[in-house]
């Protein structure tokens, strides 16, 4: 079979003869974009891209559909992701173009990409995901999972929820508030049943009911572990106990980089917590500038690094999921799930979740608490100021995966572990990392001053407006005396006031790029949380 398929190629005037064929043993049309993409790439010397297609029709598991029986009409399937992006929904799912597809099931989230199928239908042309129909009103309308809790839709804005579980959930699209516990079995469905929240204004909204879990077997293991490298961290002993108490982290993996306290403060910690951390020390700098060399880049390679190191320790001691994040931001669960239990309920054919990030708008420059005291969040991704592509939980058990800068992980050749987007599922993310960046004002002066010790030519390349113009307002305001001389308003721009003013304007609703409909509420029970440190 195999010799009789390479020779279909031995002459050019085959090629769209070959492309017409795979259409009629779909029984459907091939469009013209697509056969003229398959004759290129068979023009070009791609004849395995037929022996592929035909080892792909016997395959029991990864079926490419080119038998009209074996998949549903055109009218069943609705384009879902292009190519790289992430689907929209969960079920039977096709990966391909023209009449070259491949088909499986994949969770809602999932990449549309060869690491979700297994294998690539179409090599060389750019391909899509479609997705198979849900109709309007059936039980799949009504009904969804969201990493093995079902949620039945119960009314919609004005109505009334019948519920009886009383946990119920208000919103729109990805923007939802949760009950704090269970209320009653009938909860009118509006902002006044959830404190006044409002979490997409101006924009009808609907409630569905907490069923309970799913019919989906319970994982064997939901151990998860965190990572950071840390330098003076704003409140480390409110941060190790919110994810160990609050988010059911297993285990701390910190780096500890120029913290004169870290030591007291660790020793203030329960005998029981202390247990639950696991601390490396990076070597001090003996003199000079104690800042690090261009700190903006070097800092992403000794992330990496001390990432590395975590998931080898992680495999020793059996954790399950692996997650990197920064002494200044937190992992938050709107519907308050223990973070090993929402990615315990991770297929299995999946290694990565991607954690997308919000940014923690403050109530003014007076703050002092920055997580206790934060209510919203934006999560307008062009309006913030720092980065917008979220972090990545990796499965440990995956040898394969190796950082690929903070943000994520992929092999080694660079490919994409098969990942799921997790603010693609059907109520968007069930976890976010909430960034609380330069927050209070001292500790914005303090980091800004140490990225100040960076190059002008480096300064110009980093991505964003607010680290190019806070590391700039440092460099000016702790210059030499020529510098300050040179310049008859320093005094007035260095001032504490002029200072405040200016982090005012990026970290608050004093930003005019943030408007309100960017903002949901941000609800985490601290006082419970304080009390048990």
């Amino acid at each position: 079979m195999w010799r009789t398929c390479a020779q279909v190629f031995t002459t050019p005037t085959r090629y769209n003869e070959v492309a017409m064929g795979a259409a009629r043993a779909a029984d459907r049309p091939m469009p013209r974009i697509a056969r003229i993409g398959l004759v290129a790439s068979l023009f070009f010397g791609q004849a395995s891209l037929c022996e592929a297609a035909l080892r792909q029709r016997v395959h029991r598991e990864r079926t490419i559909s080119l038998q009209a029986a074996d998949m549903p009409v055109d009218g069943e399937w609705q384009a879902c992701a292009e190519e790289g992006e992430a689907v929209a929904q969960a079920g039977r799912t096709r990966f391909g173009w023209g009449a070259m597809w491949v088909e499986s099931s994949l969770p809602a989230g999932a990449s549309c990409s060869t690491s979700s199928f297994g294998t690539d239908p179409a090599p060389f042309v750019r391909k899509v995901c479609e997705c198979a129909a849900v109709v309007p009103g059936s039980a799949d309308d009504r009904l969804r999972e969201e990493l093995g809790l079902i949620w039945r839709r119960c009314g919609d804005e004005g109505e009334s929820c019948d519920c009886k579980s009383g946990i119920v959930r208000f919103g729109n699209g990805q923007r939802w508030v949760v009950m704090d516990g269970p209320g009653h079995e009938e909860t009118p469905c509006g902002a006044g049943s959830f404190k006044g929240e409002d979490p997409d204004a101006g924009v009808p909204k609907e409630c569905w009911c907490d069923q309970g879990q799913s019919r989906a077997p319970v994982p064997t293991s939901n151990r998860v572990a965190v990572v950071m490298l840390s330098r003076r961290p704003p409140d480390l002993r409110l941060w190790l106990e919110y994810h160990v108490g609050h988010m059911g982290v297993e285990h701390i993996f910190i780096q500890v980089e120029d913290s004169p306290e870290f030591n007291s403060t660790f020793a203030s910690l329960k005998p029981s917590m202390q247990q639950r951390v696991t601390v490396w020390r990076a070597a001090a700098q003996v003199s000079g500038d104690t800042r690090p060399q261009d700190d903006y880049e070097t800092l992403q390679k000794r992330q990496i690094s001390v990432m590395a190191r975590a998931k080898q320790v992680s495999t020793e001691m059996g954790i399950s999921w692996l997650i990197h994040i920064d002494d200044d931001e937190l992992l938050y669960s709107p519907t308050h799930r223990h973070a090993g239990d929402l990615l315990a309920q991770m297929p299995n054919s999946f290694d990565q979740a991607y954690i997308p990030n919000a940014e923690a708008v403050y109530p003014s420059a007076d703050v002092t608490n920055c997580f206790a005291q934060t209510t919203e969040i934006n999560v307008n991704a062009f309006t913030f100021a720092s980065y917008a592509n979220g972090k990545a939980a990796v499965r440990v058990s995956d040898s394969a995966a190796v950082p690929a800068g903070p943000h994520m992980w992929k092999d080694a050749r660079g490919t994409e572990l098969a990942s799921i987007h997790l603010d693609h599922l059907p109520f968007g993310a069930p976890l976010i990392v909430v960034h609380f960046e330069s927050c209070p004002f001292a500790r914005w002066e303090s980091k800004f001053w140490e990225l100040g010790n960076t190059a002008p030519r480096k300064i110009d390349a980093i991505p964003f407006r607010f680290y190019r113009d806070s590391i700039k307002r440092m460099q000016e305001c702790n210059g030499s005396p020529q510098v300050a001389a040179a310049q008859t308003d320093v005094q007035a721009d260095c001032s504490k006031g002029s200072l405040q003013t200016f982090w005012a304007q990026w970290k608050t609703e004093a930003n005019p790029s943030i408007r309100r409909e960017d903002l949901v509420p941000l609800n985490i029970p601290w006082a419970n949380i304080q009390a048990s440190i």
